[in-house]
């Protein structure tokens, strides 16, 4: 199972903050996330779910949540990464796209193969950041488009693509999950 991770931040790596929502509208990165998650399996922690779910349009959500009652009309319920990686397999999914919020970004990049980053060049308020996921793995960027600021997007941004240089001995086995 390849496991990605899509997420914007700004430079700060903030994502969001505990009211909920993206603190900036860009067309082209929502286009970005669109295209990069159709027809994947998508880890998502409750809140991002329930902030996303009118976006689902082919999309096979996983929800990780500790509540052992959630439901989901659409998708599944995992209560620990190994567990999502489990369902998506059996599903079929030869790739998981981990999609946020902060603290399932947290739990799954030591089970992450590359990472599909938008930089954005601004500052924004927030309470919710993107992992420092360059402080115990290493990565080799394998593409970057820079697109600037236009009339539809007030900020510029960067798109990379990462991907894991070594496999950490911090990382989990997944041998018995495949």
């Amino acid at each position: 199972m390849h496991i990605t991770m899509i997420s914007a931040m700004d430079r700060n790596r903030v994502i969001g903050s505990d009211n909920g929502g993206i603190p900036w509208h860009l067309p082209r990165d929502t286009r970005h996330f669109r295209e990069f998650t159709l027809n994947k399996h998508l880890l998502l922690g409750r809140k991002t779910f329930a902030e996303m779910i009118a976006w689902f349009t082919g999309q096979t959500p996983i929800v990780l949540s500790r509540n052992a009652e959630l439901q989901v009309d659409t998708g599944f319920v995992a209560y620990n990464v190994e567990e999502a990686i489990s369902i998506a397999a059996e599903e079929g999914a030869a790739e998981l796209t981990v999609c946020g919020g902060g603290a399932v970004y947290e739990a799954a990049l030591p089970y992450t193969d590359e990472l599909f980053l938008t930089r954005i060049d601004t500052e924004v308020e927030g309470t919710i950041y993107f992992p420092d996921f360059e402080q115990d793995i290493e990565w080799e960027e394998v593409s970057r488009e820079e697109y600037p600021a236009d009339g539809e997007n007030p900020d510029a941004m960067t798109f990379l693509q990462l991907r894991r240089l070594h496999p950490s001995s911090l990382r989990p086995s997944r041998m018995h999950l495949l």
